[in-house]
């Protein structure tokens, strides 16, 4: 990520956690989703030049290392505000992308006093009882599966380092990666890109993959909806084959105050494939400003 040639690191209940911080102003915390890094977010201090922009690396993510202890949502909640913690931020707005958007929601839930405004990005909630089912039975065979695999792959992790370069340069030749961006992507990304997204992929810790995919049917996210919350954000591309506009606007009936925003043309990740609509609907969000076409 570019806004700042600086990979800073701090002690948290996880264990090391790496995190980018860049710019002056009024902090903005960014989480990014599953198989990402803070690299994600590395055109926001082009949009948000007066902001103090703090990206983190979730645990098992980008220079993050694995922890031991497994991930949970609450985990990685307490993981963010140790950041805030160890950098003297006292209030700050948060803003998540997709896994990352699950994990600032539990943040919100957990210390709502310390959350300025809160924008998910990329994330909503299953659209009938049907699919709710699905998600709820997939969390429980994740958590079962990682459980289960949990000894192995944590004896397995010496070798997964050492096998990182190797798997990175196998990876990131084309056309691997505009073959695995393409079901997510709405039009094509630079080659650049797509070679740094199938690098942070590669780079996850095997383990923590499972826990994180665990978490995004977590019960508790329904339940922090209903708890209050800071002003909240909601953005998504109109054809996110992930979290589709269905799934946003279940979200918003828990949130009838939330402002919402579809950005045309765009697939799941916003910050990357439409960075100008995406930052500045986040800049007159935290200015603000009610409206967002």
């Amino acid at each position: 990520m570019s806004t700042s040639p600086t990979l800073w690191e701090i002690e948290s209940p996880l264990g090391p956690v790496a995190f980018r911080v860049s710019g002056q102003g009024r902090p903005l915390i960014f989480l990014h989703g599953w198989g990402g890094s803070s690299r994600y977010w590395q055109a926001a201090p082009a949009f948000l030049p007066n902001r103090r922009l703090i990206a983190i690396d979730l645990p098992g993510c980008g220079a993050s290392p694995a922890p031991i202890e497994p991930v949970t949502l609450a985990s990685c909640a307490r993981a963010v505000l140790a950041v805030a913690d160890a950098l003297d931020i006292d209030r700050f707005a948060l803003v998540g992308h997709s896994l990352g958007a699950a994990i600032a929601l539990a943040v919100a839930d957990l210390a709502c006093e310390r959350v300025e405004r809160l924008g998910l990005v990329s994330f909503g909630f299953s659209a009938n009882l049907y699919e709710d089912s699905l998600v709820t039975i997939a969390g429980a065979q994740w958590q079962i599966a990682a459980a289960y695999w949990r000894p192995w792959l944590i004896w397995w992790r010496p070798w997964w380092g050492v096998t990182q370069q190797w798997r990175q340069a196998w990876w990131t030749m084309p056309p691997t990666p505009d073959l695995l961006a393409r079901p997510m992507v709405r039009r094509p990304l630079d080659s650049s890109l797509l070679a740094q997204g199938v690098a942070d992929l590669v780079a996850m810790d095997p383990l923590v993959a499972i826990e994180a995919a665990a978490i995004m049917g977590h019960p508790q996210l329904k339940r922090a909806v209903q708890h209050p919350l800071p002003p909240v954000l909601l953005i998504s591309g109109r054809y996110d084959p992930v979290c589709p506009p269905i799934n946003v606007k279940a979200l918003s009936r828990y949130l009838p105050n939330a402002k919402v925003y579809f950005i045309p043309d765009c697939g799941h990740v916003p910050m990357v494939e439409e960075p100008a609509a995406c930052y500045q609907a986040i800049a007159q969000f935290l200015d603000g400003e009610n409206e967002l076409s």
